[in-house]
């Protein structure tokens, strides 16, 4: 489990205390203020500790949903336009106005970790705004995907979305590409 320094000090820890478990590795200082009880915790854990308001967004969520089975590099992860960056090699970070922002937002557990999502229908919505900046081979296999489970996604819930975004090329391609 993953601890703020503030957290130990109120569950009655003092500074020397916890200096003093992480000289007998009974905890680990993970990073600056975060500290765990485990050496490795889970990378995406700690992404989500020191950021607590990131979305899992575009390929990173494609692949929780099953959309595709291809692994992602980097966690994806949308943040508003005006957040600080987040300086880690692991991420991709995708900047949303924010009005864009909270759209489609819902909450996942993965591995243990509570994070936020974007739902399927507003992943959809990702998929065809970003059709151009992303590999040619992905967007055809999501898109594919998305064929087989139209049945199951709430088409008012995309309408919304897409008048949100003010696009009507977005639903023109879902019409045509997913329908």
């Amino acid at each position: 489990m993953l601890y703020y320094f503030n957290e130990l000090l109120e569950n009655g820890l003092s500074k020397y205390q916890i200096e003093k478990k992480v000289a007998s590795n009974e905890l680990f200082k993970i990073s600056r203020g975060i500290y765990s009880d485990e050496e490795l915790p889970n990378d995406l854990s700690v992404i989500v500790k020191k950021h607590p308001n990131v979305i899992l967004t575009l390929n990173s969520a494609f692949y929780y949903y099953d959309l595709t089975d291809k692994i992602p590099e980097y966690y994806y992860l949308a943040t508003d336009i005006k957040a600080y960056i987040i300086k880690d090699s692991s991420v991709k970070q995708v900047f949303m106005k924010k009005d864009f922002l909270k759209v489609g937002l819902s909450k996942c557990k993965i591995e243990e970790t509570e994070l936020f999502i974007y739902d399927k229908e507003r992943l959809l919505i990702e998929l065809v705004r970003y059709k151009t900046k992303l590999p040619y081979e992905l967007y055809k296999e999501v898109i594919n995907n998305y064929r087989k489970i139209k049945n199951e996604l709430d088409f008012m819930k995309v309408y919304k979305y897409a008048q949100i975004f003010n696009s009507s090329y977005i639903m023109q391609t879902i019409e045509k590409e997913v329908m």
